[in-house]
């Protein structure tokens, strides 16, 4: 029933108990579906509003219940009508928000009947039609601070139906409160970040969102939805405020949590998931995450962050509905918003290849590959019609029975005929023997069944056609019971990587991680000049325990005087800070279209501002592999990546020793061991004195007797204490 009598008198003022009134007469509206009934009611408003000329009221009633007209009926009339009570609503009652929420709800409408067209010719005279409503939602919200309903009413709209126009207006009116007191509102904060992110502006939204995180009741929400955008762009700096949140969202956060988990989690990870305590639970899924690709340079965090770049792909492109759902801000736990290809699509990411059939009376449909040494996955998917959007097939020959003119001829039911025989006698209809053999050659290149069930025959039709079918079943329920991920190259790439742990800033220790690109693994385009060659270096420390200590993701621009040729290297360092401790270190080297992730590097490194004498790993170089560092003491060390030296050229060695105080003496030497063999080949050792702490140590080492092969360099320091610290290095001798 219509809430009518409550609202005979003109308000006073719009208190917040007055506008629950308000609310009350909009959610009576919306819930009638009676047009005949609704048109009663406004002849008689309209009447009332004739003998009472100067009552807002009465124009926001009768505002309100044209815009319901408007939802139920065609036309713009009723649009008009709205807009023109809700203007005189603002003129008499200029501080009252509904009056101008109601307006900008009105003229939204009427904007998105004007003709493109015309938009496109009133924005060439510098007339936004979408700029005054936004205008007007804004206004509800400056001329009373309380006033959130307008602004989340228009932004949850833009966002749920996903019209670019509408988003504009939500964003724009969002903005438009700037430093008002309702901008710090934490609905409003909530609703602007994922509106700037549905827009694209990802660094906005990640301020919005930060501010979110300030506030204690909303700080785990904050950080969610912080992760969730800086993970969906691709940035790795959304794991921590990922685990962050995790570890402290109270029951509603938690939710969003589980519905963008359950997408991926086993039945039996969700229980456990449900089961475990917030520190538990953060745990769990670390180990979670960092099992899906151990192999991975950082495989936690690099899978975490493909996870919700899936998601964002799925609900922008596998829609189940028309307008863009995104999985960062649509949150219902009983529906994953996308169809069976988005399923797919976020437990195992880009298929390996494709392929399609345009076709009068088929319905569309693509099929998918992953290669797997265990077995191709193979997935086949079609529109029988917009309601049910792409669903799932176990075979290709499924989908020529949802053609047109399969269903017309009574050939429909495709599964109880793929029994019998051939294509052409399986489907009798000429129509749909053609439609499966040009589905069946279009697939030829996912899998060679699809040859294989062409040049059957009739006689080994049935075979063909139910191993065909066994192997869609099996790939669905592997698709559906497990997930995959593996960094991909295009090709892969030749390169030599070491991880040394020398050097240091301070007295804080660093990680010298070095690379060489042999000439033949580069590509450069044709040119007389300088040429440029990108190189991506990503890198992830961990810890004894496997905590992620450091993640670097980087990309540098070498610049060559001219293309590097067969039998020179790029070479590359990138120094990285880290607290003394022992760690595996992941290190991927990529350059446009080509990569490689290399063996995972163990390194100790050492306290070297302890009372203890200790030594640093032993980086060998030479002048001619230029690739030398500044050290603290403004003398210059070098690494030679290859391990490899000519046997004419002096070893550039350069070490570090700690535990010794300034001007303390300590003993060290040097010892070469050919591989393999006990005695030294070459023994020396000098008495040293600290001139600073740590004490840097520089010295050429003469190869020239020891002979081509491979050797071990043993370096020991020994202090008066009696205290020794040893390195060993391996290298190679060439003429």
């Amino acid at each position: 029933m219509l809430v009518l009598a409550s609202l005979a008198a003109p308000l006073r003022g719009q208190t917040p108990s007055e506008r629950t009134v308000v609310r009350q007469w909009r959610d009576s509206l919306s819930r009638s579906t009676d047009t005949t009934a609704l048109l009663a009611i406004e002849a008689a408003q309209v009447d009332s509003a004739r003998a009472d000329r100067d009552n807002p009221m009465r124009h926001l009633r009768l505002g309100f219940l044209s815009l319901r007209l408007t939802d139920l009926t065609t036309g713009a009339s009723h649009a008009n009508d709205a807009a023109g009570e809700f203007q005189w609503a603002t003129e008499l009652k200029p501080e009252w928000p509904y009056a101008w929420y109601g307006l900008g709800k009105a003229e939204l409408i009427s904007s998105d009947r004007i003709s493109d067209a015309l938009k496109g010719f009133l924005l060439s005279l510098g007339h936004d039609a979408y700029r005054t409503p936004a205008r007007h939602f804004s206004r509800s919200a400056e001329v009373d601070s309380m006033f959130t309903e307008g602004l989340l009413d228009v932004g949850n709209e833009a966002l749920r139906q996903g019209i670019p126009a509408h988003l504009a207006v939500a964003l724009e009116a969002l903005r438009d409160v700037g430093a008002a007191p309702i901008a710090r509102n934490p609905d409003i904060l909530l609703l602007r970040g994922r509106v700037e992110r549905e827009a694209g502006d990802v660094d906005s939204a990640v301020a919005e969102f930060g501010a979110l995180t300030d506030e204690g009741s909303t700080r785990g929400l904050g950080l969610l939805e912080l992760a969730r955008t800086e993970l969906a762009a691709g940035r790795i700096s959304g794991v921590q405020p990922w685990y962050a949140g995790l570890a402290s969202a109270d029951s509603a956060t938690l939710r969003m949590y589980r519905f963008d988990l359950s997408l991926v989690l086993s039945d039996s990870m969700l229980h456990l998931f449900d089961a475990s305590k917030p520190a538990a639970r953060a745990s769990l899924m670390r180990t979670f995450w960092d099992s899906r690709d151990p192999d991975a340079v950082n495989a936690g965090a690099e899978r975490l962050r493909e996870h919700y770049r899936r998601l964002d792909y799925s609900h922008r492109h596998f829609g189940m509905v028309s307008g863009r759902y995104d999985s960062l801000r649509v949150f219902d736990p009983t529906d994953s918003r996308f169809d069976d290809r988005g399923r797919i699509y976020v437990r195992h990411g880009e298929p390996d290849d494709r392929a399609t059939l345009s076709m009068i009376g088929l319905p569309p449909n693509e099929s998918w590959v992953y290669r797997r040494p265990s077995g191709d996955l193979l997935f086949h998917f079609a529109k029988p019609d917009s309601a049910q959007g792409w669903r799932m097939y176990e075979s290709l020959l499924d989908i020529a029975g949802l053609g047109a003119a399969a269903q017309h001829t009574g050939q429909g039911n495709v599964r109880a005929r793929l029994e019998g025989g051939g294509v052409m006698e399986t489907y009798g209809a000429a129509w749909t023997a053609q439609a499966a053999r040009e589905l069946l050659y279009s697939r030829e290149n996912l899998s060679p069944t699809y040859g294989q069930m062409l040049s059957a025959g009739a006689s080994g039709a049935h075979a063909s056609q139910v191993a065909e079918r066994s192997e869609g079943r099996k790939s669905i329920r592997v698709g559906l019971q497990t997930d995959s991920w593996k960094m991909r190259y295009e090709l892969p790439l030749t390169a030599t990587v070491d991880v040394l742990a020398v050097g240091s800033v301070g007295s804080t220790p660093e990680l010298q991680v070095v690379f060489a690109i042999p000439g033949t693994s580069l590509y450069a385009p044709p040119s007389t000049g300088r040429v440029v060659y990108p190189v991506r270096t990503r890198v992830a420390v961990k810890n004894a325990a496997g905590e992620l200590i450091v993640a670097v993701d980087t990309t540098r621009n070498f610049v060559a005087p001219r293309q590097i040729p067969e039998g020179e290297d790029l070479l590359g360092r990138l120094p990285i800070s880290v607290p003394p401790g022992d760690y595996t270190v992941r290190v991927s080297v990529e350059t446009p279209g080509r990569g490689v992730i290399a063996a995972p590097h163990q390194v100790h490194v050492a306290a070297l501002s302890t009372p203890s004498v200790t030594l640093s790993d032993l980086a060998l170089g030479s002048r001619s592999v230029p690739l030398p560092w500044a050290t603290g003491a403004a003398d210059t060390a070098w690494i030679n990546p290859l391990r490899t030296f000519r046997i004419s050229e002096p070893v550039e060695l350069f070490f570090e020793v700690g535990g010794v105080a300034r001007g303390g003496g300590y003993h060290a030497e040097y010892r070469v061991f050919r591989s393999g063999h006990k005695d030294a080949v070459l023994d020396l050792g000098f008495e040293g004195i600290a001139t600073e702490v740590p004490n840097r140590v520089h010295r050429e080492l003469d190869i020239g007797r020891l002979g081509t092969g491979n050797y071990v360099l043993e370096v020991t320091v020994m202090a008066p204490s009696g205290g020794s610290a040893v390195r060993r290095r391996a290298f190679t001798v060439t003429k």
